[in-house]
């Protein structure tokens, strides 16, 4: 069926007028915060890569990275908030009268810079997360996105579905280790005392430290190094 040459212009102009609507801005954020003396900093971010960075400094210093449509940008917010016990950030949060129903998240990149003795409580859904000297525990729960924390002192509590989990201890750090898994392994580069173990459970002792190292998977493995 041949379309008539008026509606064919028609369509080329609306098709026009529809691409900038669909092409991503991006926005940068700098703030820095007050945390109180290891105190606890939660993050919840749906994508885009999370890195925090253990440091000497006494506050928080967050630069994000959002992209997404300008309209989006508009109505869905970077939260930065001090609570009693630390600081919530919240990469998704929506105007109260604001609906899309196609898309209703920003992809996020977070590099993050704390105090080396905070607490650290991550929800993410496709974010790779890479912590690194960071001396307080850490709660990271992803989907499909890949964690990466190195220099570890304190008790490790990770979750993934698909993604991979590589766990870095500091000199001298050690405890309980406690892997779940429908497919995937764990592998130890450190001599591990072995408790018990079927297909999908591992229970052992690592060093002689006191921390507590849980992780958890689908299908995603486990590295210790």
């Amino acid at each position: 069926m041949k379309m008539p040459i008026i509606a064919g212009v028609a369509l080329i102009g609306a098709v026009a007028l529809a691409g900038p609507a669909l092409a991503k801005d991006t926005e940068r954020i700098d703030r820095t915060v007050q945390i109180p003396a290891n105190g606890r900093l939660k993050l919840n971010n749906f994508s885009g890569k999370v890195t925090i960075t253990g440091t000497n400094r006494a506050d928080v210093a967050i630069h994000a990275v959002r992209r997404a449509d300008r309209d989006r940008l508009s109505h869905i917010h970077l939260d930065i908030s001090e609570t009693g016990s630390g600081v919530l950030i919240e990469a998704n949060k929506k105007d109260d009268d604001w609906r899309d129903r196609d898309n209703n998240v920003v992809e996020t990149d977070f590099d993050i810079e704390v105090p080396a003795d905070v607490h650290l409580d991550l929800t993410v859904f496709s974010s790779n997360v890479e912590v690194k000297d960071v001396r307080g525990s850490q709660r990271i729960k992803t989907f499909s996105g890949e964690v990466d924390l190195s220099g570890a002192w304190s008790s490790i509590d990770a979750e993934t579905f698909s993604g991979d989990i590589t766990l870095g201890l500091a000199n001298s750090a050690g405890g309980h280790v406690d892997f779940d898994s429908f497919s995937g392994s764990l592998h130890s580069d450190a001599p591990m005392q072995l408790h018990s173990s079927n297909r999908r459970h591992f229970n052992a002792d690592i060093g002689s430290g006191s921390n507590d190292y849980h992780f958890k998977t689908f299908s995603g493995d486990v590295r210790i190094k």
